[in-house]
């Protein structure tokens, strides 16, 4: 997990020295990221629309697992059974496919950025699963295998969530660009998954995540602008979270659920559309530095 969270804000940052050193030819090339203009960012990235838009997000998730299964083994209570026994357990977990939506908007940084430009958000629903299976062996006190049993136990976890993320962008050229970015979201269960087993469970380190969830999460994305003068892109793109806040568990961000560990990810398709500026409102006065040095002044009574 360390050397999850090393390599993601190692490529966040590469992005974003990348991005400052990037020096367009002449003005007509001057692309999605550039941090060289003397316009506000959202005024030659969007031509005739504004800095703000709606975005529109949905996508399958995923839960990852530890590879393999893991082996223990559990001694039963004689003054309970009866019987001096000794359970010897395979358990290992499986990935589910869910999926999500989510509704919101993006705010473009108004002055050119060395870091982040832009930020959006987003509120929506989405879906978590994962799988345990079972395996386990009854031995007697003379080690003799005795009997086997199986389990299964299998969930789905429904949230609503509120995000915020800031971006940072790489532009390959005019229509492509690369998307990085970093960003906290808050989730709270409406839908709780099933708790019990279909078949024999041992009783032990059983853990259920409560139902509100916080977390520092990671994006990265491959930006794709179809026409340069339309305010329209759309983003495909993968989210991890790479630091549980909310319910702590030594900062995984993992979902606990019976015996095991789920670790979800979003695959996320973007679109994103920005609002067209009102052709009956004056644009803004552009003041060169000289006359902004008057301005001040001005104001100061100088």
């Amino acid at each position: 997990m360390r050397l999850l969270v090393i390599v993601i804000f190692s490529s966040f940052l590469f992005s974003s020295a990348v991005s400052a050193q990037y020096k367009p030819a002449n003005k007509r090339k001057q692309f999605y990221g550039n941090q060289r203009l003397q316009k506000p960012l959202y005024r030659w990235v969007t031509g005739d629309y504004a800095k703000h838009g709606i975005q529109f997000s949905f996508g399958p998730t995923y839960t990852f697992t530890q590879t393999g299964a893991r082996d223990d083994e559990f001694q039963m209570d004689s003054n309970t059974t009866g019987l001096d026994t000794l359970i010897r357990f395979s358990q290992e977990a499986k990935s589910r496919i869910g999926l999500f939506a989510e509704l919101g908007m993006v705010h473009i940084t108004r002055k050119p950025r060395k870091i982040i430009q832009y930020f959006d958000w987003g509120i929506g629903f989405k879906l978590y699963g994962g799988r345990e299976l079972t395996e386990s062996k009854i031995y007697d006190n003379r080690d003799t295998l005795i009997g086997q049993v199986n389990g299964e136990g299998e969930f789905y976890n429904g949230y609503l969530y509120g995000r915020l993320s800031a971006h940072n962008v790489f532009q390959i050229n005019p229509h492509l660009f690369i998307d990085n970015s970093i960003g906290v979201n808050l989730d709270y269960a409406v839908m709780v998954g099933d708790m019990t087993y279909d078949g024999f469970r041992v009783p032990k380190d059983e853990k259920f995540q409560e139902d509100l969830i916080g977390q520092l999460h990671y994006s990265l994305g491959f930006g794709i602008k179809p026409r340069v003068d339309k305010g329209f892109f759309f983003i495909p793109s993968i989210e991890l979270p790479v630091l549980g806040i909310h319910e702590w568990n030594g900062g995984t961000p993992a979902i606990h659920w019976f015996s095991s560990q789920y670790y979800p990810a979003m695959f996320k398709l973007k679109f994103v559309w920005l609002f067209r500026k009102d052709p009956n409102r004056c644009p803004p006065v552009e003041l060169n530095h000289i006359q902004k040095h008057q301005k001040w002044r001005l104001r100061k009574g100088k």
